[in-house]
C-alpha cells in the first residue's frame, strides 16, 4: 500500500453496498476497500493524486521490480467510523464547504449536516468527515465522519 502512496485505514464493522463487504460476508473472506478518489463523473479526478497507485500498477503488469517498502505501524494512520450519516428529508445541508477534503476534523459539538430541523453535531474531539455528499436521495449516506484509533498488530 505504501508504494502505492496509500497510508490512511478505514475500519467498519457494519454491513455495507461494497463488493469488499459481500465478498467478507458471504464467503469469509479477508476483504478491503481501496478509495482512490471523491465520488466524481469518471475522468474527473486529478490524476496526479494517483500517480503512486498507476506506478505500482503499471510495473505489477508489466513484470517490472515492484518498489515494495517496509512498512511499520507508524507508517499508517488509522481511523474507524464513528457516525453514519443519512439523508432523511428534502432540506438537508451540509454546513461545511463542498471542497473539504475527507479527514477533515471539527471541534466536538460543531453541527455538521442539519437534517430539516434536526441538527448532527460531532461526538468526540477530533471526528473527522470522509465522503461529504449533500446531493444524495433521500435514505442515502451523505457522510461518515471518523475517528483515529490505535490498533496492536497480533
Amino acid at each position: 500500500m505504501l508504494a502505492c502512496g496509500i497510508n490512511t485505514i478505514l475500519f467498519s464493522n457494519a454491513p455495507t453496498t461494497m463488493f469488499s463487504y459481500f465478498s467478507s460476508n458471504e464467503f469469509s473472506a479477508h476483504a478491503f476497500t481501496v478509495e482512490l478518489g471523491k465520488v466524481k463523473p469518471f475522468g474527473e479526478n486529478y490524476m496526479v493524486n494517483f500517480s503512486g497507485v498507476i506506478g505500482s500498477l503499471t510495473a505489477l503488469i508489466s513484470g517490472q521490480p515492484l518498489a515494495l517498502i517496509k512498512d511499520k505501524k507508524e507508517d499508517f494512520i488509522l481511523f474507524e467510523i464513528n457516525q453514519v450519516i443519512d439523508r432523511h428529508c428534502h432540506y438537508f445541508t451540509l454546513n461545511f464547504s463542498d471542497d473539504v477534503e475527507n479527514f477533515t476534523d471539527f471541534a466536538i459539538g460543531t453541527v455538521i449536516p442539519q437534517d430539516d430541523e434536526q441538527e448532527i453535531k460531532t461526538q468526540q474531539t477530533g471526528e473527522a468527515i470522509i465522503f461529504p455528499n449533500s446531493n444524495v436521495a433521500i435514505g442515502q449516506r451523505a457522510l461518515l465522519t471518523v475517528i483515529s484509533v490505535d490498533v496492536n498488530p497480533e
